[in-house]
């Protein structure tokens, strides 16, 4: 389970606007990084940083479910909206497509229940294909998203684009996954970082079991944020 308690991500810092300019566009600056050709920012140079980042943005997507009152679905989990700051600790940014999670509607209830439906919102790559096929709206929709950026951040890939194998471009899930599965974790690697350490591995590893699990077809077999 991805060990979670804390809060610091998003708790103190739910929206964009709240951010000094200046902060703001380092945060930008340092994010832009994951996938540019120019030397990388530290938090994204090295697998422990990228693992923390990971960690934090878990902590605010939980914060926002659990603790949250009400509860939040943020509907838009993306890289773009994980930012870093001067500590290159991760905040969850853009509330504009949030939601008030329905406490009566579970992951697995029948589509159309838990409330009123709302307009497919989200980012494509990252939008949870049941969400947009069922119109059905539950916190399962954020954990797809979050695996997704798992994804990216293990393999420094964007989250559509061309690869070696493919024709047509492919979602890092459809790279990624089937390596994954077929425990071959070490091929989803980005190959601009050094090799792992054995520790490091072994928590590569971990989370990217985790990663396929979030991305999973079916919503309620996917994890919670908590576990």
């Amino acid at each position: 389970s991805v060990q979670l308690g804390a809060h610091r991500a998003g708790a103190r810092q739910p929206q964009e606007h709240r951010l000094p300019p200046g902060l703001l566009r380092r945060l930008r600056r340092a994010r832009a990084r994951l996938h540019s050709r120019v030397p990388m920012a530290p938090a994204v140079s090295s697998w422990r940083g990228r693992l923390a980042i990971a960690l934090d943005a878990a902590r605010g997507i939980e914060y926002m479910h659990v603790y949250a009152v009400p509860p939040i679905i943020h509907r838009d989990v993306k890289s773009a909206n994980i930012l870093l700051d001067d500590a290159w600790t991760a905040k969850i940014a853009d509330f504009g497509l949030s939601s008030v999670l329905d406490p009566t509607a579970g992951a697995c209830d029948d589509a159309g229940g838990g409330g009123e439906p709302l307009y497919t919102g989200g980012t494509v790559g990252y939008m949870d294909p049941e969400y947009y096929r069922l119109q059905h709206l539950t916190d399962k929709s954020d954990v797809y998203s979050f695996g997704v950026v798992l994804l990216e951040l293990m393999s420094g890939c964007r989250v559509v684009q061309r690869y070696a194998e493919s024709v047509t471009p492919k979602n890092v899930v459809q790279f990624a996954v089937p390596h994954i599965l077929a425990d071959e974790v070490a091929r989803v690697l980005d190959p601009r970082l050094p090799a792992p350490t054995p520790e490091e591995a072994e928590a590569l590893a971990y989370v990217g079991y985790l990663a396929a699990d979030c991305v999973g077809s079916v919503g309620c077999d996917r994890p919670s944020m908590t576990e």
